[in-house]
């Protein structure tokens, strides 16, 4: 497969020319390039661990465009759920300080995620190169979502355990910052109305979740003892009850990707992951028409973004073929109000 460099200007291009005024000020998300970090830390620890979400202290050392050498130190531990219990090498999440990121493309930044290779092998970079390529399919649509960085890291363990590896992995912006691009706030809240939410953006991220046969994500409610919303951020316009809005994230459990890991839903009483559920609102459903219109004029970008370069052989035709039946059937007036409209959720 070809390197994971080949796909990002294509993505980073669309999040790049979503933005304008903010770009400035926080540039890490504001470039195509790829950087080239290496991360030091007592990975061992990290591994092991990953489980207990250990937090230990190292330094994140990467050059500047204009030459200059930057050593950062950081706090890092790991994150996430499925991907945390199977995974080799666990997603993590640093935490810079503020106070020496002043002056560096990671000016403004504090917290963020970094995705990582979950397992060596070639199917588990393809599993990366996916679901960063959806997180730019999704920029298509609206610039109210995530932008991603793409990195190559070389991880050092400190303690001495383990060798030297290094591979693909890319950033994700925070929720606060794509709430401060449009004057909004991030909020934490245990469930929401799903009236408060923006209709149209709503209708969006329903379709898109089923164009790639996600099924892991709520616009209401979290799992049990979490907040809301699952596998999407909130963020709200300060003093509104409307025009919420939410920000999609972790893909892994689409069918489009299909990782070897995923699960279906029994409460969706699917079989395969590949099998596509619509998961809109039936409240939300006249806007409908007007999201199936969106889609179909910007599908060129949209399979652009699914289908990189470096996406080769028996993967991309399977993801090709894949979004061709979504097309044929938000095409289709019978299949349309067999799979979708039929099955929205009262």
């Amino acid at each position: 497969m070809k390197t994971f460099r080949t796909i990002v200007s294509f993505v980073a291009f669309i999040a790049v020319f979503s933005v304008n005024v903010y770009a400035e000020e926080l540039p890490l998300f504001a470039s195509d390039d790829v950087i080239d970090i290496v991360f030091e830390a007592p990975m061992t620890t990290i591994v092991k661990k990953a489980e207990k979400r250990p937090e230990v202290e190292g330094i994140m050392r990467y050059t500047e465009d204009d030459g200059r050498a930057m050593t950062l130190n950081l706090k890092m531990t790991t994150r996430g759920k499925s991907r945390l219990k199977y995974c080799r090498f666990p997603p993590l999440k640093i935490d810079l300080k503020k106070g020496e990121t002043k002056g560096t493309i990671f000016a403004g930044q504090n917290k963020l995620k970094v995705v990582t290779r979950c397992r060596e092998g070639d199917k588990y970079e393809r599993y990366l190169l996916q679901e960063f390529s959806i997180y730019g399919a999704f920029n298509v649509l609206t610039d109210r979502s995530f932008r991603v960085r793409t990195l190559n890291v070389t991880y050092i363990d400190t303690s001495g355990k383990r060798d030297d590896e290094t591979h693909s992995s890319y950033f994700i912006e925070t929720d606060n910052e794509v709430a401060a691009r449009y004057g909004m706030e991030q909020r934490d809240v245990e469930k929401i109305q799903f009236s408060k939410l923006d209709p149209a953006h709503a209708s969006k991220l329903s379709l898109f979740q089923y164009l790639i046969g996600n099924t892991d994500w709520s616009m209401t409610a979290g799992p049990p003892g979490a907040g809301c919303c699952h596998n999407n951020k909130l963020i709200v316009t300060p003093g509104s009850e409307s025009g919420w809005i939410l920000l999609p994230y972790d893909f892994d459990q689409s069918g489009l990707i299909n990782t070897s890991y995923s699960e279906p839903s029994e409460m969706l009483g699917i079989r395969s992951v590949r099998q596509r559920v619509f998961r809109g609102r039936c409240s939300n459903i006249d806007q409908l028409a007007d999201t199936i219109v969106i889609f179909n004029e910007r599908r060129a970008a949209i399979e652009a973004a699914l289908l990189p370069a470096a996406l080769e052989g028996k993967p991309r035709n399977t993801a090709a073929k894949y979004i061709d039946e979504f097309y044929e059937v938000i095409n289709d007036p019978k299949k349309l109000q067999k799979r979708i409209i039929g099955r929205c959720v009262k």
